[in-house]
């Protein structure tokens, strides 16, 4: 949708024909000035012109939710905050436009917005992805978010442009009406999402494989218990003496001594 942007032409309190169970849908359009390069814009003028929305095909006492630029969220430089000479692109909202419908309890939306990419001083041809956020939320001392999406728009920027044209149509805002059917503190934000398109990207970025883990260091083979040293052996016992025999006494000089086995 961002190369061939949809112009947003919906007419006010016109019933057309949106979905196939033959339900009628209202519609308003609103408009606002968009500011010239480098000088932040005030938000579009917000969606108040009162639409109502129809049940088969008979006009309720239910108005569609209001639809108006977030704060703070009307323009987006590329790069973020550079000065005006450094620029090199700068989107700005402009138009906006919704329908709704009933199903039983059930609320449809289709929620519109359309705006413009500046070239500049730096900037040149190519395809430009805007970040685009649209969300409804139930206001209140404790606002309470009842839905929101974010959309990545790509926006073709021809040789030797200044500007672009982009927008982008939400088909289907669904959500269950309050049990006492009063949407007066319900509105639909739309706007610039930096922090979104940073998300998407993260969300998109293929996960790194995780790194395998160390092995654990080789452990030597364990070394055998060391063989028992065998006890010392017995202190040997000291060794048997052998008899000592006195020697015979020698017979006095010139006597032999008597043969033996002689008594």
């Amino acid at each position: 949708m961002g190369n061939n942007p949809v112009r947003l032409r919906w007419s006010t309190g016109a019933g057309v024909t949106l979905f196939a169970a033959g339900l009628a849908i209202t519609a308003c359009t609103t408009e606002s000035t968009l500011g010239p390069i480098g000088t932040p814009t005030p938000g579009a003028v917000d969606g108040a012109t009162p639409a109502r929305a129809t049940q088969e095909g008979q006009q309720t006492d239910i108005e569609c939710p209001t639809v108006t630029v977030r704060t703070g969220a009307a323009t987006h430089q590329i790069p973020a905050g550079a000065s005006a000479t450094n620029v090199r692109y700068q989107g700005s909202l402009g138009q906006l436009a919704r329908e709704c419908a009933i199903l039983g309890d059930v609320m449809t939306m289709r929620v519109g917005v359309e705006g413009r990419l500046l070239v500049g001083p730096k900037g040149g041809p190519g395809t430009v992805d805007v970040p685009i956020r649209i969300a409804l939320v139930a206001e209140g001392p404790q606002p309470k978010p009842v839905w929101s999406k974010f959309y990545s728009v790509p926006v073709g920027v021809p040789e030797g442009a200044s500007q672009a044209i982009f927008s982008q149509v939400e088909d289907d805002l669904t959500f269950p009406l309050p049990a006492d059917k009063k949407l007066d503190n319900y509105i639909v934000y739309v706007g610039f999402d930096p922090q979104g398109a940073a998300a998407a990207a993260k969300a998109k970025a293929p996960k790194a494989a995780p790194k395998p883990k160390p092995k654990p260091a080789a452990t030597s083979a364990a070394k055998p218990a060391p063989a028992k040293q065998p006890a010392a052996a017995a202190a040997s016992a000291p060794a048997k003496q052998q008899p000592q025999f006195e020697p015979p006494p020698s017979p006095p000089p010139g006597v032999f001594a008597p043969p033996p086995g002689h008594n």
